[in-house]
């Protein structure tokens, strides 16, 4: 092979190895975005605040409340508060398209076929958040140092937060969100230090406002289904929803029930570290699950052979 051959056959596996590293990461994005006046809603890789910083001014200067992460099925949000709750997004048809509706999609934009915010949090846990646990009940992130979301990559954000003040002394703490291309599991993996062997802390899945079936299990399975209304301003958008959560099992403390939640009573490893994933759907999306029988068939189903 001479030498011109060789040169075209590189350039093309190069081109072939780039074209499908740019089809993968294509695949999953993630952003901030800032909310401004002009409705420009610029992006930028990472938004800090003071810990004294008035929480709903943090919330409401972020577009979409804080940081974006989608995967081609679903996507959530990280709000920019104490909360720090996830919220969830499902699309009817698979593909990236949370850029274009911001989890704020039109009624225009629905008939498009375009996905939407299906999820009503409220006081809950929502899908997967992370909370402290003292006095038996989930406590909210309050009173840090500082509070940053920056994005890593397209795959990945997270949320750290330094100085955070419980049980009377100072923990640092990451909170890390990814996803990939090819699974709708959001994988979160908390990481502290300056934490002390009493503290507690909880994750879980909310229960559905209407019609809420679900179950938990002690060796770290958790799956809900309902129905809700999302946006309380349009009671017409009825949205049928499925949400799951899968714990590490070496860092289950306790599973518990209450009227809102499922909850997993959770410490960190002996490196400091909590890890769980989020799968989530509803029955927009086109071709996916459309009863809580399908749903906990298939989480069952998924625990035991991908635990």
């Amino acid at each position: 092979m001479n030498r011109m051959s060789i040169m075209k056959k590189f350039c093309l596996t190069t081109a072939l190895a780039l074209l499908s590293l740019s089809s993968a990461i294509a695949q999953t994005d993630a952003y901030i975005k800032l909310n401004d006046h002009h409705g420009k809603h610029p992006r930028v890789v990472s938004v800090a605040y003071p810990g004294d910083a008035n929480t709903l001014d943090m919330y409401n200067s972020i577009y979409g409340h804080g940081a974006v992460i989608e995967n081609p099925w679903v996507a959530y949000r990280v709000y920019m508060d104490h909360r720090q709750s996830l919220d969830l997004y499902v699309k009817h048809r698979p593909g990236l398209e949370l850029d274009i509706t911001g989890f704020y999609t039109t009624s225009e934009q629905m008939a498009d076929g375009y996905g939407c915010d299906v999820l009503w949090a409220g006081g809950s846990i929502g899908a997967g958040s992370f909370r402290g646990w003292q006095n038996e009940v989930p406590v909210t992130i309050d009173s840090v140092g500082t509070r940053t979301q920056p994005v890593i990559s397209p795959r990945c954000v997270e949320v750290k937060d330094v100085r955070w003040v419980y049980n009377g002394h100072h923990i640092d703490m990451t909170q890390r969100y990814s996803v990939s291309p090819d699974s709708r599991d959001l994988w979160v993996e908390i990481d502290m230090s300056g934490h002390e062997p009493a503290d507690l802390f909880c994750t879980g899945i909310q229960k559905l406002e209407s019609g809420n079936m679900g179950f938990i299990t002690v060796d770290g399975v958790g799956a809900s289904w309902g129905s809700n209304v999302p946006d309380k301003a349009r009671p017409e958008l009825v949205e049928q929803v499925g949400l799951s959560i899968f714990v590490n099992p070496e860092n289950i403390v306790d599973v518990r029930e209450d009227e809102l939640n499922y909850l997993f009573i959770v410490r960190p490893d002996h490196n400091g570290k909590i890890r769980y994933r989020v799968r989530s759907c509803g029955d927009r999306e086109d071709g996916g699950f459309k009863s809580a029988t399908d749903w906990f068939s298939h989480i069952r189903a998924l625990s035991r052979h991908n635990p």
